[in-house]
């Protein structure tokens, strides 16, 4: 069995910055590989093409194919994949039924809701919603990245619109008969480790002072005006306070000097995503806090759940997939990103070294148990054999 991977962004192996999708679609390859199947990648040539910036060519990594989305379909009927997984809907407008092929959509981030929170024109939302439903119509099976996203995804599929679309636009057979569920799967977020770098297990970062992170792309519909008070709060309490914001290539602006105090330590550019890791690994604990919304109650945060996969011990906010994770794993700290006490609590108690180390365990068994893409993908690899 063959299973082709559509990746939504640029994965690793390339050389360039990687952004969530594209660690999602390394994630999937990743753990079907180490389930036993043969997996290949395409890659879009349109969003490589933003962030290739040499002069020569770029070299795919083994199993991998740069194309066009146009090409898509014909790329597929070509190569009699077995099952053909697709992060987000982006790609949905190429893709096409093909006998003997099953299609997977991966529901990998609530997209419409991201949109709906960033001031976004109703026609780019509303073009969203239309793909999204052809990918739920062309889907035989769903996998939902985090256990809040559930019924999200549900929801979707049990539009009436869905239905449609599949039976009269795509000519298949109606997909719910029964119970709809047994088209959904759960697919925890797997993070691949970067070729040479393991899950940080036995020595935290700290010197003579803490280190606190704050890192990662800053999307619209997570940046909020009254900044979070936990930097302020670090730097109070003698920590160093690290930020790397690089600029996202869909033109989200990265965090401007303005929005921290001058004490902190700027790592400004691209990065490649060992590189991160490796910036990651450097700190002791990283900070992702938000404003509560519909979009990160339902968010898989991909920034903190790299870090907690390298090893890292996370201060989130109060209310996410993540969240939920760090609490059952203490692997981490929960706070409202306006809670200025529970700020200095968690920072204070994070320059203890035996809390310290205790949370970065928490992180390791949460890396080891839910967020390797071997784990994050055994039950639905299993389905996928039996099908």
């Amino acid at each position: 069995m063959t299973v082709l991977v559509v990746a939504n962004d640029v994965i690793p192996g390339f050389g360039v910055p990687v952004a969530a999708p594209g660690i999602r679609s390394a994630g999937l390859v990743e753990g079907l590989r180490a389930a036993g199947f043969d997996v290949e990648v395409v890659v879009p040539e349109t969003i490589l093409s933003r962030v290739w910036t040499r002069p020569t060519p770029p070299s795919p990594p083994p199993g991998v194919t740069i194309l066009e989305p146009p090409m898509l379909d014909e790329f597929i009927r070509g190569r009699g994949y077995s099952d053909v997984v697709f992060t987000n809907a982006n790609m949905s407008p190429h893709l096409r039924p093909v006998a003997g092929t099953r299609f997977i959509f991966d529901l990998f981030a609530p997209k419409v809701l991201e949109l709906l929170s960033s001031d976004r024109p109703e026609k780019d939302w509303v073009r969203l919603a239309q793909r999204k439903e052809r990918a739920f119509a062309l889907a035989d099976h769903v996998w939902v990245n985090g256990k809040r996203k559930l019924g999200y995804a549900l929801g979707w599929l049990l539009r009436p619109s869905v239905d449609r679309i599949r039976t009269e636009v795509l000519g298949l057979d109606r997909l719910i008969t029964g119970d709809p569920m047994h088209h959904i799967s759960l697919v925890e977020m797997g993070v691949p480790l970067p070729t040479g770098i393991d899950v940080r297990t036995s020595e935290h970062a700290r010197g003579e002072t803490l280190r606190v992170g704050i890192g990662g792309y800053a999307q619209s519909w997570s940046v909020r005006a009254d900044r979070p008070a936990g930097p302020e709060i670090a730097l109070e309490l003698g920590h160093e306070v690290h930020v790397l914001a690089p600029r996202h290539w869909g033109g989200a602006d990265p965090l401007g000097p303005a929005e921290f105090p001058p004490e902190v330590v700027r790592h400004d550019g691209p990065i490649g995503y060992p590189e991160f890791a490796r910036w990651l690994q450097s700190m002791d604990v990283v900070i992702d806090a938000f404003p509560q919304t519909t979009e990160r109650h339902l968010a898989m945060i991909t920034r903190s759940a790299v870090a907690l996969r390298f090893g890292v011990p996370v201060v989130h906010g109060v209310d996410s997939e993540i969240s939920d994770l760090i609490r059952e794993y203490d692997a981490g700290w929960v706070v409202e990103s306006d809670d200025t006490g529970r700020w200095r609590a968690a920072l204070e108690e994070a320059a203890d070294p035996a809390v310290l180390t205790s949370k970065q365990s928490g992180a390791n068994e949460l890396s080891r148990e839910r967020l390797a893409p071997d784990a994050a993908l055994a039950e639905a690899a299993d389905r996928l054999r039996r099908r």
